[in-house]
């Protein structure tokens, strides 16, 4: 006889199992693709929360590393390991009745200097791999993992800007996308991931009857673009010159400062690409899948117009008496 799907949290606590895994009542992880931090929220009941507030007495600034073991979940036997992270331990509330303790955190250095402390820097003849490597360095980070063109940026100004923030500006007008963990900095373009649609690389079907409590769908051209034209500013003639992208009706007009028509044409690019992720969007609930992370593929069936390839950007994991996730996604659509 198959043996019930069951899940298994591991919590350490700095490093260290300390006995927040076997009190554990709930949790619920945030997996984003990309531009916001990933978040957990680990919740304790009665005497569970009041042995953490009067004994383990946990402090912001501290290191959860939260792991999700699902026991026969595919087949009998099956063990798999889902890890969400490493985060730091940001928010903690206790609070009655019912009495309860709940833990957040966040995928992003320990301490605010990262996301707060905001520097003035002027970088040159640099690439983008170049400045989050040396990000990197700065706050300790283990690893880098950069998946993208490195085009030379001649001259780029940080003005009184957090380096997370800096980090993901330069990204976006690279189009690129930058995600972050505790322990490692990802840069990659979305189209590598999307692509893999075409060679059939879809992780989960769903149909209506998939789908609990709620859907949403929307489609539109509002806020969405068919092309762009920028106007940038030659560095050595001191003269205006347009570059356009794409063609048709609804065209982008932007001014921007570029070293190069190359430059240019990338910025708009990345603009009208970034634009359109919000032309057609799904949301939804369904059974927890742990094979749904941010910036998978997904396929919809049987639901009409609704029916195609998504890229999900957004995931929440809700882990209690049964596995429950709330899925956001986008319609991959052509990339000028």
């Amino acid at each position: 006889m198959d043996r019930a799907r069951r899940t298994v949290c591991q919590v350490l606590y700095n490093g260290m199992e300390v006995g927040l895994s076997e009190r554990l009542k709930s949790l619920s992880y945030t997996d984003n693709a990309c531009g916001v931090s990933d978040e957990i929220s680990l919740c304790f009941e009665e005497r569970d929360a009041a042995w953490i507030r009067d004994t383990l007495k946990p402090e912001k600034g501290a290191d959860l590393d939260v792991t999700v073991w699902f026991l026969d979940w595919k087949r009998s036997g099956d063990r798999l390991r889902y890890h969400c992270g490493n985060f730091t331990l940001d928010d903690l509330t206790y609070s009655a009745p019912p009495r309860q303790c709940v833990l957040k955190g966040v995928s992003i250095p320990a301490g605010e200097k990262f996301k707060c402390e905001k520097v003035s820097k002027v970088w040159g003849n640099v690439t983008l791999k170049q400045i989050a490597e040396e990000f990197r360095k700065k706050y300790e980070m283990k690893d880098l993992f950069y998946w993208g063109e490195e085009p030379v940026i001649q001259d780029v100004e940080q003005k009184a800007e957090p380096d997370s923030t800096f980090l993901n500006r330069m990204c976006e007008k690279q189009g690129l996308s930058l995600k972050v963990y505790k322990l490692a900095l990802v840069i990659f373009d979305k189209r590598w991931y999307e692509n893999g649609s075409k060679t059939g690389n879809i992780i989960a079907t769903f149909h209506e009857e998939d789908m609990e409590d709620s859907y949403s769908w929307n489609t539109t051209l509002d806020g969405t673009y068919t092309g762009a034209s920028l106007g940038y500013t030659n560095g050595k003639k001191k003269e205006t010159i347009q570059v356009t992208v794409g063609e048709g009706p609804r065209i982008l007009q932007l001014e921007e400062k570029a070293d190069s028509e190359a430059e240019a044409l990338i910025f708009a690019k990345a603009r009208v690409n970034a634009a359109n992720e919000k032309m057609t969007t799904l949301s939804f609930a369904a059974m927890g899948n742990p094979d749904i992370v941010a910036t998978c593929n997904i396929s919809i069936e049987g639901m009409g117009a609704m029916d195609g390839w998504y890229a999900v950007d957004k995931v929440t994991h809700t882990i209690a008496e049964q596995h429950k996730m709330k899925v956001h996604a986008y319609k991959i659509f052509k990339r000028i």
